[in-house]
Protein backbone atom coordinates (compact mmCIF):
# COMPACT_ATOMS: atom_id res chain seq x y z
CA UNK A 1 0.00 0.00 0.00
CA UNK A 2 1.64 2.99 -0.93
CA UNK A 3 1.68 6.40 1.63
CA UNK A 4 -0.33 9.27 0.68
CA UNK A 5 1.64 12.59 1.81
CA UNK A 6 -0.46 15.58 2.30
CA UNK A 7 1.15 19.02 1.89
CA UNK A 8 -0.73 22.08 2.94
CA UNK A 9 0.96 25.13 1.53
CA UNK A 10 0.39 29.29 1.98
CA UNK A 11 1.58 32.30 -0.46
CA UNK A 12 2.24 34.32 2.07
CA UNK A 13 1.13 37.12 -0.91
CA UNK A 14 -0.49 40.76 0.07
CA UNK A 15 -4.32 41.04 0.99
CA UNK A 16 -6.19 41.48 -2.55
CA UNK A 17 -3.62 39.88 -4.94
CA UNK A 18 -5.57 37.07 -6.71
CA UNK A 19 -9.07 36.82 -7.29
CA UNK A 20 -11.35 38.27 -10.37
CA UNK A 21 -9.09 40.55 -10.65
CA UNK A 22 -5.50 40.92 -10.16
CA UNK A 23 -4.00 43.71 -8.37
CA UNK A 24 -0.18 43.37 -8.40
CA UNK A 25 -0.27 47.02 -6.22
CA UNK A 26 -1.78 46.06 -3.37
CA UNK A 27 1.31 45.61 -0.40
CA UNK A 28 -1.26 45.19 2.37
CA UNK A 29 -0.99 42.16 5.09
CA UNK A 30 -3.55 42.08 7.42
CA UNK A 31 -4.54 38.57 6.33
CA UNK A 32 -1.05 37.38 6.94
CA UNK A 33 -0.73 38.97 10.40
CA UNK A 34 -4.05 37.36 11.49
CA UNK A 35 -2.87 33.90 10.29
CA UNK A 36 -0.46 33.80 12.68
CA UNK A 37 -2.47 32.09 15.15
CA UNK A 38 -3.29 29.20 12.58
CA UNK A 39 -1.36 26.62 13.97
CA UNK A 40 -2.33 27.10 17.62
CA UNK A 41 -5.61 26.66 16.25
CA UNK A 42 -4.63 23.60 13.92
CA UNK A 43 -3.02 22.38 17.54
CA UNK A 44 -6.46 22.11 19.29
CA UNK A 45 -8.19 20.03 16.45
CA UNK A 46 -6.61 16.54 17.43
CA UNK A 47 -7.05 15.64 13.49
CA UNK A 48 -4.96 18.28 12.13
CA UNK A 49 -2.46 18.76 15.07
CA UNK A 50 0.10 17.48 13.48
CA UNK A 51 -0.04 19.23 10.44
CA UNK A 52 3.55 21.29 9.38
CA UNK A 53 2.70 23.95 7.04
CA UNK A 54 5.18 25.01 4.24
CA UNK A 55 4.95 28.74 4.20
CA UNK A 56 5.99 30.42 0.60
CA UNK A 57 7.47 33.87 1.71
CA UNK A 58 7.10 36.53 -0.97
CA UNK A 59 10.70 38.33 -1.31
CA UNK A 60 11.57 40.25 -3.82
CA UNK A 61 12.26 43.36 -6.05
CA UNK A 62 8.65 44.66 -5.42
CA UNK A 63 9.44 44.43 -1.96
CA UNK A 64 12.25 45.73 -2.53
CA UNK A 65 11.54 48.71 -4.52
CA UNK A 66 8.34 50.36 -2.55
CA UNK A 67 9.00 48.72 1.12
CA UNK A 68 13.52 49.06 0.99
CA UNK A 69 14.20 45.46 1.13
CA UNK A 70 13.38 42.04 -0.51
CA UNK A 71 13.40 40.56 2.66
CA UNK A 72 10.87 42.65 4.11
CA UNK A 73 8.43 39.96 5.35
CA UNK A 74 11.21 38.06 6.82
CA UNK A 75 11.73 40.66 9.13
CA UNK A 76 8.47 42.18 10.15
CA UNK A 77 7.60 38.52 11.11
CA UNK A 78 10.85 37.03 12.34
CA UNK A 79 9.39 35.75 15.40
CA UNK A 80 6.76 33.57 13.88
CA UNK A 81 9.14 32.68 11.69
CA UNK A 82 11.47 31.37 14.03
CA UNK A 83 8.47 29.72 16.18
CA UNK A 84 7.09 27.56 13.52
CA UNK A 85 10.24 26.55 11.82
CA UNK A 86 11.14 24.75 16.15
CA UNK A 87 7.70 23.62 15.51
CA UNK A 88 8.59 21.36 12.12
CA UNK A 89 7.21 23.51 9.30
CA UNK A 90 8.69 24.58 6.36
CA UNK A 91 9.92 28.11 5.40
CA UNK A 92 10.30 28.41 1.24
CA UNK A 93 11.23 31.02 -1.69
CA UNK A 94 8.01 32.93 -3.14
CA UNK A 95 9.17 36.11 -5.38
CA UNK A 96 6.80 37.69 -7.74
CA UNK A 97 9.18 38.67 -10.85
CA UNK A 98 7.32 42.58 -11.51
CA UNK A 99 8.60 45.52 -12.75
CA UNK A 100 7.49 48.28 -10.90
CA UNK A 101 9.78 51.25 -8.70
CA UNK A 102 6.94 52.89 -7.42
CA UNK A 103 3.74 51.86 -5.41
CA UNK A 104 1.54 53.98 -7.86
CA UNK A 105 3.57 52.12 -10.66
CA UNK A 106 1.40 49.43 -12.65
CA UNK A 107 3.21 46.28 -11.79
CA UNK A 108 4.51 44.03 -14.80
CA UNK A 109 5.92 40.76 -15.08
CA UNK A 110 9.34 40.24 -15.92
CA UNK A 111 8.51 37.56 -18.54
CA UNK A 112 11.66 38.04 -21.16
CA UNK A 113 13.76 35.06 -19.76
CA UNK A 114 16.84 35.74 -19.59
CA UNK A 115 15.95 38.87 -17.21
CA UNK A 116 13.87 37.01 -15.41
CA UNK A 117 16.77 34.27 -14.69
CA UNK A 118 19.12 37.79 -13.96
CA UNK A 119 16.30 38.89 -11.62
CA UNK A 120 16.53 35.58 -9.42
CA UNK A 121 20.01 35.40 -9.22
CA UNK A 122 20.16 38.80 -7.98
CA UNK A 123 17.65 38.47 -5.17
CA UNK A 124 19.27 35.32 -4.06
CA UNK A 125 22.31 36.70 -4.02
CA UNK A 126 20.99 39.15 -1.01
CA UNK A 127 18.24 36.55 0.67
CA UNK A 128 20.32 33.38 0.67
CA UNK A 129 21.86 34.27 4.29
CA UNK A 130 18.29 35.07 5.58
CA UNK A 131 15.86 32.47 4.17
CA UNK A 132 17.10 28.97 4.66
CA UNK A 133 15.29 27.11 1.78
CA UNK A 134 15.22 24.32 -0.24
CA UNK A 135 12.08 24.66 -2.03
CA UNK A 136 10.55 27.43 -4.64
CA UNK A 137 7.58 28.32 -6.08
CA UNK A 138 7.24 31.35 -8.45
CA UNK A 139 4.39 33.58 -8.18
CA UNK A 140 1.48 33.86 -10.45
CA UNK A 141 2.65 30.04 -11.44
CA UNK A 142 4.81 30.02 -14.31
CA UNK A 143 8.68 29.10 -15.31
CA UNK A 144 10.39 28.79 -18.37
CA UNK A 145 13.54 26.55 -18.96
CA UNK A 146 15.60 29.32 -18.16
CA UNK A 147 14.04 30.16 -14.59
CA UNK A 148 13.85 26.73 -13.57
CA UNK A 149 17.45 26.18 -14.61
CA UNK A 150 18.37 29.32 -12.56
CA UNK A 151 16.54 28.21 -9.10
CA UNK A 152 17.77 24.27 -10.23
CA UNK A 153 21.77 26.06 -10.05
CA UNK A 154 20.92 28.30 -6.78
CA UNK A 155 20.97 24.68 -4.75
CA UNK A 156 17.21 23.76 -4.78
CA UNK A 157 16.07 20.73 -4.27
CA UNK A 158 12.15 21.12 -5.09
CA UNK A 159 10.03 23.30 -7.17
CA UNK A 160 6.15 23.58 -6.63
CA UNK A 161 5.15 25.97 -8.96
CA UNK A 162 3.23 23.93 -11.59
CA UNK A 163 -0.53 24.31 -11.99
CA UNK A 164 -1.08 20.73 -13.98
CA UNK A 165 -2.97 21.74 -17.21
CA UNK A 166 -3.96 25.44 -16.73
CA UNK A 167 -2.73 28.18 -18.84
CA UNK A 168 -2.62 31.79 -18.43
CA UNK A 169 -4.53 34.46 -20.93
CA UNK A 170 -4.04 38.07 -22.09
CA UNK A 171 -0.16 37.26 -22.78
CA UNK A 172 0.81 35.61 -19.03
CA UNK A 173 3.67 33.37 -19.33
CA UNK A 174 2.19 30.41 -17.31
CA UNK A 175 1.57 27.49 -19.27
CA UNK A 176 1.07 23.98 -18.02
CA UNK A 177 -0.84 22.16 -20.74
CA UNK A 178 -0.43 18.18 -20.30
CA UNK A 179 2.17 18.73 -17.18
CA UNK A 180 1.49 15.82 -14.77
CA UNK A 181 -0.01 16.03 -11.56
CA UNK A 182 2.25 14.22 -10.08
CA UNK A 183 5.90 15.17 -8.77
CA UNK A 184 7.92 14.80 -11.92
CA UNK A 185 11.61 15.56 -13.20
CA UNK A 186 10.73 18.30 -16.38
CA UNK A 187 12.47 17.67 -19.39
CA UNK A 188 14.67 20.90 -19.56
CA UNK A 189 13.43 22.58 -22.51
CA UNK A 190 10.16 21.27 -21.84
CA UNK A 191 9.01 21.88 -18.28
CA UNK A 192 5.28 20.03 -19.45
CA UNK A 193 6.87 16.74 -19.74
CA UNK A 194 8.42 14.30 -17.90
CA UNK A 195 12.19 13.44 -18.17
CA UNK A 196 14.93 11.63 -16.41
CA UNK A 197 16.27 12.17 -13.16
CA UNK A 198 18.01 15.74 -12.45
CA UNK A 199 18.07 17.75 -9.33
CA UNK A 200 15.14 19.81 -9.23
CA UNK A 201 12.06 18.08 -8.83
CA UNK A 202 8.81 19.24 -9.73
CA UNK A 203 6.22 18.88 -7.24
CA UNK A 204 2.75 20.74 -8.59
CA UNK A 205 0.11 21.87 -7.11
CA UNK A 206 -2.43 19.46 -7.43
CA UNK A 207 -5.54 20.60 -10.25
CA UNK A 208 -9.51 19.15 -9.73
CA UNK A 209 -12.26 19.95 -10.95
CA UNK A 210 -14.16 23.14 -8.41
CA UNK A 211 -17.38 24.61 -9.82
CA UNK A 212 -18.05 28.37 -8.25
CA UNK A 213 -21.47 29.67 -8.42
CA UNK A 214 -20.40 32.02 -11.09
CA UNK A 215 -19.24 29.33 -13.31
CA UNK A 216 -21.65 27.72 -15.88
CA UNK A 217 -19.49 23.88 -15.57
CA UNK A 218 -16.66 23.00 -13.27
CA UNK A 219 -13.58 24.68 -14.09
CA UNK A 220 -9.85 23.42 -13.00
CA UNK A 221 -8.44 24.62 -10.06
CA UNK A 222 -5.68 23.88 -7.92
CA UNK A 223 -6.76 22.12 -4.83
CA UNK A 224 -7.93 24.93 -2.51
CA UNK A 225 -8.75 24.25 0.73
CA UNK A 226 -9.94 28.04 1.57
CA UNK A 227 -13.31 27.41 -0.92
CA UNK A 228 -16.68 27.66 1.16
CA UNK A 229 -17.04 23.61 2.09
CA UNK A 230 -19.87 23.00 -0.17
CA UNK A 231 -17.90 23.73 -2.93
CA UNK A 232 -15.04 21.66 -1.48
CA UNK A 233 -16.73 18.90 -0.85
CA UNK A 234 -18.40 19.05 -4.09
CA UNK A 235 -15.34 19.04 -5.87
CA UNK A 236 -13.75 16.29 -3.07
CA UNK A 237 -17.10 14.03 -4.14
CA UNK A 238 -16.22 14.53 -8.10
CA UNK A 239 -12.48 13.56 -7.24
CA UNK A 240 -13.40 10.65 -5.30
CA UNK A 241 -15.55 8.82 -8.25
CA UNK A 242 -12.74 9.57 -10.44
CA UNK A 243 -9.89 8.90 -8.75
CA UNK A 244 -7.20 5.51 -9.16
CA UNK A 245 -5.00 4.29 -6.91
CA UNK A 246 -2.47 2.34 -8.83
CA UNK A 247 0.94 4.29 -8.95
CA UNK A 248 3.87 2.39 -7.50
CA UNK A 249 5.26 5.87 -6.61
CA UNK A 250 4.30 7.99 -2.99
CA UNK A 251 0.99 9.72 -3.79
CA UNK A 252 1.69 13.60 -2.78
CA UNK A 253 -1.30 16.05 -2.79
CA UNK A 254 -0.07 19.32 -2.71
CA UNK A 255 -2.63 22.14 -1.26
CA UNK A 256 -2.53 26.07 -1.59
CA UNK A 257 -4.41 29.30 -0.18
CA UNK A 258 -3.57 32.81 0.29
CA UNK A 259 -4.16 34.39 3.87
CA UNK A 260 -6.32 36.99 2.91
CA UNK A 261 -9.03 33.52 1.63
CA UNK A 262 -9.82 33.03 5.12
CA UNK A 263 -9.52 36.37 6.17
CA UNK A 264 -12.94 37.88 6.92
CA UNK A 265 -13.99 40.34 4.21
CA UNK A 266 -17.05 43.08 4.40
CA UNK A 267 -18.33 41.43 0.62
CA UNK A 268 -19.77 38.29 0.51
CA UNK A 269 -17.14 36.14 -1.55
CA UNK A 270 -18.87 33.17 -3.57
CA UNK A 271 -15.71 31.32 -4.22
CA UNK A 272 -13.48 31.82 -1.11
CA UNK A 273 -15.25 31.19 2.58
CA UNK A 274 -13.21 33.80 4.61
CA UNK A 275 -12.81 31.28 7.61
CA UNK A 276 -10.57 29.85 8.93
CA UNK A 277 -12.94 27.23 10.64
CA UNK A 278 -14.10 26.56 6.88
CA UNK A 279 -10.78 25.99 5.94
CA UNK A 280 -10.01 23.69 8.98
CA UNK A 281 -13.21 21.75 7.74
CA UNK A 282 -12.02 21.38 4.24
CA UNK A 283 -8.75 19.74 5.37
CA UNK A 284 -10.47 17.04 7.95
CA UNK A 285 -12.87 16.34 4.90
CA UNK A 286 -9.95 15.63 2.43
CA UNK A 287 -7.98 13.60 4.88
CA UNK A 288 -10.68 11.75 6.17
CA UNK A 289 -11.67 11.14 2.26
CA UNK A 290 -8.16 9.33 1.71
CA UNK A 291 -8.80 7.35 5.33
CA UNK A 292 -12.11 5.97 3.95
CA UNK A 293 -10.20 4.88 1.17
CA UNK A 294 -7.85 2.51 3.44
CA UNK A 295 -4.68 3.74 2.36
CA UNK A 296 -1.69 5.62 4.77
CA UNK A 297 -2.03 9.13 5.45
CA UNK A 298 0.70 11.63 6.22
CA UNK A 299 0.76 15.40 6.40
CA UNK A 300 4.50 16.85 5.61
CA UNK A 301 6.22 19.58 4.15
CA UNK A 302 7.31 19.73 0.65
CA UNK A 303 10.58 18.87 1.17
CA UNK A 304 9.62 16.62 2.95
CA UNK A 305 7.36 14.96 0.43
CA UNK A 306 9.57 15.35 -2.29
CA UNK A 307 12.58 13.60 -0.13
CA UNK A 308 10.24 10.69 -0.08
CA UNK A 309 9.31 10.47 -2.89
CA UNK A 310 12.95 10.50 -4.17
CA UNK A 311 13.80 7.51 -2.17
CA UNK A 312 11.07 5.96 -3.51
CA UNK A 313 12.43 6.19 -6.90
CA UNK A 314 15.45 5.32 -5.75
CA UNK A 315 14.46 1.67 -4.43
CA UNK A 316 12.50 0.88 -7.89
CA UNK A 317 15.40 1.57 -10.05
CA UNK A 318 17.64 -0.44 -7.53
Amino acid sequence: MNKHLLCLTVDTDPDGLSGKVTDRRTLDWLGLEALTTLPVEMQARQQLSSIPITWFIRADGQLESILGTPSYLLEKFDRFWRDVSRAGHELAWHPHLYRQARSEDEALIISDPSEAKEELERLWDKLQGILRATSFRNGEGWHTPQTYSAIERLGFRCDSTAIPNRKGGNDHPMNWTGAPNRPYFPVPHDLCAAGTERLLLEVPMNTWMVQAPYDSAPKLRYMNPAVHPQLFASALGNWERKRKFSSTEPYVWVMIFHPDEVFPAQQNDQLYARSRSALLTNLVAFQESLQRANVEVEWVTIAEAAEVWRRSRLKQIA
